[in-house]
């Protein structure tokens, strides 16, 4: 079941959502070298980290490729608005970044919240 989920996902990630640097400069070429640098290090990365916060390793990987995925989308999403918004490389990651830490931020309050009322 998880070979499954996982080349769901692979297809959603390659195929159903947009490179989100398209939005910000009409070269495609430098749109896809922005996307494969940043999508496919810092972005997986951190759709990773954000995953981690809730699942724990190996303990049903199933749910951790869906919450991956789901991050992921989240994260996509994020800086697709952002580049339809503002045309400037710099203030986008700028702007990506404090969104980032701002979610990092709310999802421990939410896992700490979690814990405390289970325990």
């Amino acid at each position: 079941m998880y070979e499954i989920i996982s080349i769901f996902n692979s297809i959603i990630r390659d195929q159903a959502l947009p490179n989100p640097f398209e939005y910000i400069t009409d070269n495609q070429l430098i749109a896809f070298l922005l996307f494969s640098v940043f999508g496919s290090i810092v972005l997986k990365e951190i759709a990773f980290t954000m995953c981690g916060i809730f699942y724990k390793s190996r303990s049903n990987r199933i749910l951790g490729s869906i919450g991956y995925m789901f991050f992921y989308c989240i994260n996509v999403q994020v800086l697709i608005k952002l580049c339809q918004w503002f045309q400037n490389i710099y203030l986008v990651i700028s702007i990506y970044m404090l969104f980032v830490i701002a979610l990092f931020i709310v999802l421990y309050k939410i896992k700490n919240g979690i814990r405390q009322n289970i325990i």
